[in-house]
């Protein structure tokens, strides 16, 4: 359904999952409470503050549930700048015709932001090239021009994975946002994509290379190595490549979930990337990838 801005909708009390604080999605005990019957239901009440990660994570998980049920529920936050932001990145516009949407919506002051953010946008084949061209705008404007290139040429190793092995049903999004470092410090360029394709697992599974690989956490560290491939042929280099191309020019933190797995892999300037591997209690439909570079202001 489309909201009408400034109402508030119905009210809804099943919840199924919970974002809280800030990076919710980021942490490795965030719990999805299945409840047979029922539809999907994501409440952001509580949500502090949000990421491209929620953003795109929320339109895959809306996408897939009205693919499966045909309906979801978002409870938008009730912090009504995070809300307004909510708005301006298009995820309402993102969500599937069925998703009830629970809250106040806040009007839509939209002012152009084209050099500073990338909007909630469905990722597919036909869009890649564009979607890759505003990332580099985005990146070079931001970052300088050498850094900023090669930032955009790690992004362009996660919209290809998710265009070649992740357009599943539900389809993939993707978002970006730079922050200046007036408050935080440093200059930070943040890029999430999540689709809802086979997953990390499955996909490697798919070589007889990888039929030892049993869970989905072990698939993603063995995904972060050079020359590890679903197909084979001397791919599987694109991962590896995004931690050396974006970690030399600054500190750069990498986060996927695919499954019940979650790694975290970072690196800094001349450092080796160092990776912690993670079990969940949160199934992922699909991979999620979550990257920030930083830069000194």
């Amino acid at each position: 359904m489309t909201p009408v801005p400034g109402r508030r909708l119905a009210s809804w009390s099943v919840v199924l999952l919970e974002l809280v604080g800030r990076h919710p999605l980021l942490r490795a005990d965030l719990v999805l409470h299945r409840r047979p019957g029922e539809p999907l239901t994501i409440d952001a009440t509580r949500l502090r503050f949000i990421s491209p990660l929620d953003l795109t994570a929320v339109s895959a998980l809306a996408q897939a549930a009205s693919v499966m049920s045909g309906e979801s529920v978002l409870r938008l936050p009730s912090d009504p700048r995070v809300a307004s932001y909510l708005q301006r990145m298009d995820l309402l516009a993102q969500l599937p015709e069925g998703t009830t949407v629970v809250g106040a919506v806040p009007f839509d002051d939209r002012r152009d932001h084209r050099a500073t953010l990338l909007e909630t946008t469905l990722l597919t084949p036909d869009t890649a090239d564009d979607v890759g061209e505003r990332i580099g705008l985005l990146a070079v404007a931001n970052l300088g021009a050498s850094p900023g290139a090669q930032v955009a040429r790690s992004v362009g190793e996660l919209i290809d994975n998710a265009v070649s092995h992740g357009c599943g049903p539900g389809g993939a999004y993707i978002a970006a946002q730079t922050y200046t470092g007036k408050t935080t410090g440093t200059r930070r360029l943040e890029v999430a994509i999540c689709d809802n394709g086979i997953g990390v697992l499955a996909h490697l599974s798919r070589n007889p290379d990888h039929a030892d690989l049993a869970d989905s956490e072990t698939a993603l560290r063995r995904a972060l190595r050079r020359g590890i491939s679903g197909t084979g042929g001397g791919r599987g280099n694109g991962l590896p490549d995004l931690l050396s191309q974006a970690g030399g020019t600054g500190p750069t933190r990498l986060v996927l979930r695919s499954g019940h797995g979650l790694v975290r892999a970072a690196r800094h300037l001349a450092g080796a990337p160092v990776v912690r591997g993670f079990t969940t209690g949160m199934p992922v439909d699909g991979t999620w990838a979550w990257l920030r570079v930083s830069f000194a202001p």
